[in-house]
């Protein structure tokens, strides 16, 4: 089963291969997304830790609207801080649907720079994919 993405709203640049990423992955799963209203997507690399580094989590929401799927926020964390005081907090953080983006250590991001930070960070995160570097969990509601 595919998802019927709504594509007349996206508020920043999403790619189809983006898109496509997510269908694969809601595929390799047994729901049933016609009864669900968000399905929340995380893509988690095992060897990432504060010590070592690696490719962050990754966690996209999307919600069911009148028209099709949209996207909720994306969201890119890391570790911040060192050994035991070090916590995963949010890096990147693209809320879609009420249009606040941030980034960790800049704050609040103009719709310009969120679209050209999405736009790099969206091929790297697709590349990391296409590199097997998650372990990836789906789940809905």
């Amino acid at each position: 089963m595919t998802i019927p993405f709504f594509r007349d709203g996206f508020a920043l640049p999403v790619a189809q291969a983006l898109l496509v990423l997510l269908n694969q992955e809601i595929a390799k799963t047994e729901l049933n997304i016609e009864r669900l209203t968000q399905l929340t997507f995380n893509f988690r690399n095992p060897g990432y830790s504060a010590e070592q580094g690696g490719v962050h989590p990754v966690e996209i929401r999307l919600i069911r609207g009148l028209d099709g799927w949209m996207f909720d926020y994306v969201t890119d964390f890391s570790y911040q801080g060192l050994g035991l005081d070090a916590e995963l907090c949010k890096e990147l953080d693209f809320n879609f649907l009420d249009g606040e983006h941030t980034m960790l250590g800049w704050g609040p991001l103009r719709l310009a720079e969120a679209r050209e930070l999405f736009d790099i960070w969206q091929s790297n995160f697709i590349a990391y994919c296409r590199l097997e570097c998650f372990s990836v969990t789906v789940a809905g509601d």
